[in-house]
């Protein structure tokens, strides 16, 4: 019971009303501002609106915009609404939205030309209702690499996101409880692919970047 998020570049192409719009993927000088190539969303339909229930879980449209670790902006950035809007920005779509796009508008997932694994644009928050150790947390993509290991602890090099193929790109090291929810996503269907033990010690690991507010009554 969670909803996944795949990010992409937004171009905004066309405001029709105070929080939807059309965008583009891609940047529009390179195909001609082809209007058929617009991804029309609301940007209001997020899960901090499924939390205070305006719109249903199965109506989320995209992440937020949230503060990550250290202060780092993430999620959509585009909005959230006019006049504020940008006229470029970064969008994360609901994974299912994405997929029932029309081809010519769906984007990619790595975004084209992007330094990084698919997972590293991706977010995901889990529903606050879910019976679930997750439930009301959101993760975020990184790809990271184990070090050392002491039975579920691990120390880790953590790429920027995003910037995992970047030859120039730091990785920040730490040690993490890799079975803990407060610390990444473990659990069933976790996203995180990196391990202790015989599990991977190269991949996918989705950090822990905030809580939604307690449930609306």
């Amino acid at each position: 019971m969670r909803c996944v998020f795949v990010g992409t570049p937004g171009y905004l192409g066309r405001v029709s009303g105070l929080t939807q719009c059309g965008f583009w993927a891609h940047d529009p000088e390179d195909h001609g501002f082809d209007a058929a190539r617009l991804i029309e969303v609301d940007l209001a339909c997020t899960p901090s609106a499924a939390q205070a229930k305006e719109i249903g879980w199965d109506e989320v449209q995209v992440d937020d915009c949230f503060s990550g670790p250290n202060g780092i902006v993430g999620g959509t950035t585009l909005g959230p609404r006019w006049p504020e809007l940008r006229l470029a920005g970064g969008v994360y779509l609901e994974r299912d939205f994405a997929a029932g796009l029309p081809e010519a508008a769906r984007p990619s997932c790595p975004p084209a030309g992007a330094d990084g694994q698919d997972y590293e644009f991706m977010t995901e928050v889990f529903w606050p209702h879910a019976a679930d150790p997750r439930a009301g947390a959101r993760y975020a993509g990184h790809h990271a690499e184990v070090l050392d290991e002491r039975g579920t602890l691990a120390r880790v090099a953590v790429c920027p996101p995003g910037r995992s193929l970047d030859p120039v790109a730091s990785p920040v090291v730490m040690w993490i409880d890799l079975a803990s929810s407060e610390q990444c996503d473990a659990g069933p269907g976790s996203l995180t692919t990196i391990g202790t033990g015989d599990l991977p010690k190269s991949g996918a690991l989705f950090l822990i970047s905030g809580r939604l507010s307690a449930e609306t009554p």
